[in-house]
């Protein structure tokens, strides 16, 4: 598959796998292009994957909007429970929200409105609209991306993949779980094969995120 196929692949609503690295979380997750989610998705993100359903943006779009990182709201009245996991990264975790037209906002209907209405004000960067149409607490958490060179994980690896394809760099993921813990690389890739979802290891998608042509390149 080379770049041009990821590009319409994952445009068009397909999944892919995305594995970080053995010196980081060694974890495998499930990713869509945020754009092209539907229900449909959130359903699959919930049933194959089973890990938290997030949605990502870049941390200079998620500025616009009047975001921060919960770490940083944390810090002012708990600032004893603001650790740095095991990993080594600080979270990219921001605020959870709804849009204010769901019912509940945990059903698969409600998760994939409101992640695009996030995609809506996220791509036009509006902070007055992004405060008046969602609310907080909700059942989308927020992640901000990163570079690249400050920290390698799902978050950043997934959003700057698709600003590489010339896609808008959002996207919404969810980690894949086995029975007590997380899916080993292994398994991974049999589930690859078997649903024939493209797999990904973060050092390809760094070496994409580099590249300026349509050049094959391997996915496992």
């Amino acid at each position: 598959m080379n770049i041009k196929e990821l590009r319409e692949w994952v445009s068009s609503g397909k999944p892919i796998m995305l594995y970080d690295s053995r010196d980081r979380e060694s974890e495998v997750d499930l990713v869509y292009y945020a754009p092209s989610i539907t229900p449909s998705s959130i359903y699959i993100l919930r049933t194959l994957a089973g890990g938290l359903i997030c949605f990502a943006m870049p941390l200079e779009i998620g500025r616009k909007l009047g975001l921060t990182f919960m770490t940083e709201m944390l810090t002012k009245y708990y600032p004893s429970l603001v650790k740095k996991p095991n990993y080594g990264d600080w979270p990219a975790f921001s605020l959870w929200v709804n849009h204010i037209s769901v019912k509940t906002g945990i059903s698969d209907e409600d998760r994939a409105l409101t992640i695009r209405k996030l995609v809506e004000v996220a791509d036009e960067g509006d902070e007055e609209r992004f405060k008046k149409e969602f609310m907080a607490p909700g059942h989308v958490p927020i992640l901000l991306a990163r570079k690249l060179s400050e920290r390698r994980g799902h978050t950043e690896l997934s959003v700057r993949l698709m600003h590489a394809l010339t896609l808008k760099p959002f996207t919404v993921f969810a980690e894949v779980l086995d029975y007590g813990v997380s899916m080993s690389l292994e398994k991974a890739r049999e589930i690859s094969r078997s649903l024939g979802i493209p797999l990904l290891e973060g050092r390809e998608v760094i070496s994409i995120v580099g590249m300026k042509n349509d050049s094959n390149i391997e996915i496992k």
